[in-house]
């Protein structure tokens, strides 16, 4: 079942038990909205299908419209490390690593990284309506079939790969990560060397229970 279908069965349950409606019929309210809730969540996380891809292999070809940077295309960054960054608004470990990554992009605006960062199964008016609020210096990806999600075999959400300049995948982050750790900043200064990042090396996890350094430089 899609986000969109789930939304619309949500609204069907709510309208039938309109207003004037009490007891039982709020019961089986509640635990349909929740039923439907979950299967949404669970729908736009893990791409079950196939084996997650591994470090040292060649991510598959992302091409995608954005909110305002045009088409985009993982070909036309040949030559740049990239990071590629899963995420979608109603997720909180996301919304909380934003803003982390938003300064990354500040902090590295004059080297080659660059940082592509897809937004997963929403209509473009509300992945727009939140960052009319929170802007970020770099491209939004639609990735509104979850087609990309699927190819990339996402494990969840948020989710970021990380490509050298030769665009083997060098680490896979399942769960945000704190880019504000200085540990962050010297595993991407690596990224131009393909030999430079050990496969498999860990980024600093965001540890959502503390609170996030907004005034990092």
């Amino acid at each position: 079942m899609t986000i969109p279908r789930v939304r619309r069965s949500i609204l069907a349950v709510r309208a039938w038990a309109a207003p004037a409606c009490r007891g039982e019929k709020n019961l089986i309210l509640l635990t349909a909205v929740a039923s439907l809730a979950s299967l949404a969540l669970a729908g736009a996380g893990p791409a079950r299908a196939g084996a997650p891809l591994q470090p040292g292999t060649v991510p598959p070809e992302l091409e995608l419209a954005s909110l305002d940077h045009g088409p985009q295309t993982l070909a036309a960054l040949a030559g740049r490390p990239v990071l590629v960054h899963f995420f979608a608004t109603w997720c909180a470990p996301c919304r909380d690593e934003m803003a982390g990554l938003t300064r990354l992009a500040s902090r590295r605006a004059a080297g080659p990284l660059a940082l592509l960062v897809v937004d997963v199964g929403e209509v473009p008016v509300r992945v727009r309506r939140f960052f009319a609020a929170q802007p970020v210096p770099f491209p939004v990806l639609l990735d509104e079939d979850r087609a990309a999600l699927k190819a990339w075999k996402v494990p969840g959400l948020p989710a970021t790969f990380v490509l050298d300049a030769s665009h083997a995948l060098r680490i896979v982050a399942d769960g945000p990560v704190d880019w504000d750790d200085p540990a962050a900043d010297r595993l991407l200064d690596t990224l131009s060397d393909p030999a430079g990042v050990p496969l498999g090396a860990a980024l600093p996890p965001l540890h959502l229970n503390e609170t996030t350094r907004e005034n990092a430089p």
